[in-house]
């Protein structure tokens, strides 16, 4: 069956404040009511608030099989991934890395970058196209596969968040994002 996940990946949070920026974002969710706090096992854990319908998109995915009469909320609750991540859409085949320098596409690249960003937070991928280098984080990937930062929104089993919210959701960190969808 596998987990429907949604990240909102924060492009631009430096490693040595990912958790403040985490909590910054948190904090903005709470306050406009899109996710509230619960208990649970003593500790917190923070599920859809009062507003959550305002930033999914019930129609474009068939949540009405999963929700009864629009009444429930997402039962899974959304969680602040801070530290160094590779955030990826999920299941299935990785798509290609788009230069951000001439953004061409290449299926000319090796998975040992990615093992070495993870490892070291840095590592640099070369364009065939151009020629030019660039850090791991500044490519875009084909259909937003991967996300290297260290600051993550994960969204499990939640309908399609709305397009104006993770813009919005941005603003209010005032970085860049990347919205990686897919099941786990």
């Amino acid at each position: 069956m596998g987990t429907y996940r949604q990240t909102v990946v924060d492009l631009d949070a430096p490693a040595q404040e990912a958790v403040a920026w985490g909590e910054r974002g948190r904090g903005w969710l709470e306050a406009e009511g899109f996710i509230r706090p619960v208990p649970w096992r003593g500790e917190v854990v923070h599920l859809a608030g009062p507003r959550w319908r305002e930033v999914v998109d019930l129609v474009a995915w068939d949540w009405r099989a999963r929700i009864k009469e629009l009444e429930e909320e997402p039962g899974d609750e959304v969680r602040v991934v801070a530290g160094r991540a590779v955030f990826f859409a999920g299941a299935g085949d990785s798509t290609s890395p788009v230069c951000p320098h001439c953004r061409n596409t290449t299926s000319d690249w090796s998975s040992a970058a990615i093992n070495t960003w993870y490892a070291t937070g840095a590592a640099d991928l070369d364009c065939p196209a151009c020629g030019r280098r660039a850090p791991l984080p500044d490519w875009d990937w084909t259909g937003d596969y991967f996300a290297f930062a260290h600051l993550g929104f994960e969204f499990d089993d939640w309908p399609t968040l709305r397009p104006d919210f993770t813009a919005a959701l941005g603003r209010a960190l005032g970085h860049r994002i990347r919205v990686l969808r897919g099941k786990i």
